[in-house]
C-alpha cells in the first residue's frame, strides 16, 4: 500500500502559544503540531535574541531539524507545504505575506495583524493562490460550545436574541504584565484588551450566531493606566449582527493578582431560554427553558468531559491543529480562515473608530 508522505512544515517564530518541545515544559503549540501524524517539522526561524534559549531547547530536543534566524535563508534553503507563524502582529503579517507569495499554506497563531487594512493584501494572495489558512482562534472546538450550539439549534432556547461575554484578567502593571512587552505595545501589537483576547469572543458571537455584525459602538479607556498611552485596558463593546441578534463584549486588564488571574463569563439568551458558561476550569454549563420538552426539568447542567492531551488547549486545541491539516490534504474550510479573522479584526477596528469618535460604526457585511 502506498502510504502518503507527510507534509513538511516549517516554524516562523517562537513567541505567543509555542511552548516547549520538552516533553515536561510548556504544552504549546510545537506540541500540537509535532503530535499530528501527517506531519514533519523540517526546520524553525526565530531571529529575536529574546528566544535563543528556546532555539536551544529544539536543537537539543530536535536535533534533526534545521535551525534559522533568517526567514530568507529559510525559504531558500527548504522544501515545504505550511508554516506555522507565532510572531508578534507585526512581523507576522509580512512574513505570511510572503510565505503566501510563494504559496505556502499558513497556521497564523493569534494576531495575524495590526490591523484590517494591513491583513487585507494577505487575504487577496490567500484567495488567488487558494491557499489554506487556520488563525489561532480555537473556541468554536471546545466541547461546551459545541455541545450548546447542538442544543440551541434544536430549538432549546428559541430564536437567540443575545449574547453576552467576559474577560478580566490581570493588570498591564510593573511585577505584572509588563507594560514594555510587546503584547501591550502600539507598534507590535496593534491595540490594547480587546486587540489581543477580543478575537476569541468574536468568533465565538460569529459561531452562534450565524452572521457577521452589522454595527459596533464601543468604549475603550485607560483606567489603570501603564498600558502605553492610546492603548486601552478596559473595553466595551455592543454590536449589532445582520439577523438583529445583540452581543456585549466586556474586556479589562483590571485585576491586582491577589486571587483568580481571570474572571470569565459567556452567556446566550434566546426567546424561550438562556445558556450561561465560564470559559475555564471544566467542561459545565447550564441552560434554562422552556421549549417543549424541557418541562419536567427546566434547568439543567451539562458537564462536558474535557480530554486531556499534552499540547496547546488540551484535545480541543489538537483537533483545530488537526482540521487545518486534514484541510491541506482535502481541500475543506477551516473553522477560521484568514478571512475570518480578517472580519474579526474590522469589527476591533471598528471599535477603536466609535470609542475615538463616540460614534456608531456601520460595518460593511461584504470582505472589503
Amino acid at each position: 500500500m502506498n502510504r502518503k508522505m507527510p507534509l513538511k512544515a516549517v516554524v516562523v517564530g517562537l513567541h505567543i502559544h509555542a511552548g516547549s518541545l520538552h516533553p515536561d515544559k510548556n504544552h504549546g503549540l510545537l506540541k500540537s503540531f509535532e503530535a499530528q501524524e501527517d506531519v514533519e517539522i523540517v526546520a524553525y526561524c526565530e531571529s529575536s535574541p529574546d528566544q535563543a534559549e528556546a532555539l536551544d531547547e529544539i536543537r537539543h530536543v530536535d536535533p534533526e531539524a534545521r535551525i534559522y534566524t533568517d526567514l530568507d535563508n529559510l525559504m531558500t534553503n527548504e522544501d515545504f507545504d505550511f508554516a506555522v507563524i507565532m510572531l508578534p502582529p507585526n512581523e507576522a503579517t509580512p512574513a505570511a505575506l510572503r510565505l503566501a507569495e510563494s504559496g505556502k499554506h499558513l497556521f497564523i497563531e493569534k494576531q495575524a495583524a495590526r490591523t484590517a487594512a494591513d491583513m487585507r493584501e494577505l487575504c487577496d494572495v490567500v484567495a488567488n493562490k487558494k491557499l489554506v489558512t487556520q488563525v489561532g482562534y480555537p473556541w468554536p472546538h471546545h466541547p461546551v460550545p459545541i455541545e450548546m450550539k447542538r442544543l440551541i439549534d434544536a430549538g432549546a432556547i428559541g430564536r437567540l436574541v443575545d449574547m453576552e461575554a467576559r474577560l478580566v484578567t490581570v493588570q498591564v502593571k510593573p511585577g505584572l504584565r509588563e507594560p514594555d512587552f510587546w503584547m501591550y505595545r502600539s507598534e507590535s501589537e496593534g491595540g490594547g484588551i480587546l486587540h489581543m483576547e477580543g478575537g476569541h469572543w468574536l468568533t465565538l458571537f460569529r459561531f452562534f450566531s450565524n452572521t457577521e455584525v452589522k454595527s459596533v459602538t464601543a468604549l475603550c479607556g485607560r483606567g489603570i493606566g501603564y498600558i502605553e498611552e492610546g492603548l486601552e485596558d478596559v473595553a466595551t463593546v455592543a454590536l449589532e449582527f445582520d439577523n438583529g441578534v445583540h452581543a456585549c463584549l466586556h474586556m479589562g486588564y483590571l485585576l491586582s493578582g491577589a486571587g483568580p488571574r481571570n474572571d470569565t463569563y459567556f452567556g446566550l439568551r434566546g426567546t424561550l431560554g438562556a445558556a450561561t458558561w465560564q470559559p475555564t476550569g471544566e467542561g459545565n454549563f447550564t441552560l434554562n427553558s422552556i421549549a417543549p420538552g424541557w418541562e419536567t426539568a427546566p434547568e439543567r447542567q451539562f458537564s462536558m468531559k474535557i480530554a486531556e492531551r499534552p499540547v496547546y488547549a488540551d484535545q480541543w486545541g489538537f483537533e483545530f491543529v488537526a482540521e487545518f491539516v486534514r484541510a491541506i490534504r482535502q481541500g475543506d474550510k477551516t473553522t477560521v480562515s484568514i478571512h475570518d479573522a480578517y472580519r474579526m479584526m474590522q469589527i476591533i477596528d471598528a471599535s477603536y473608530a466609535s470609542s475615538r469618535t463616540g460614534r456608531r460604526i456601520e460595518l460593511n457585511s461584504s470582505l472589503g
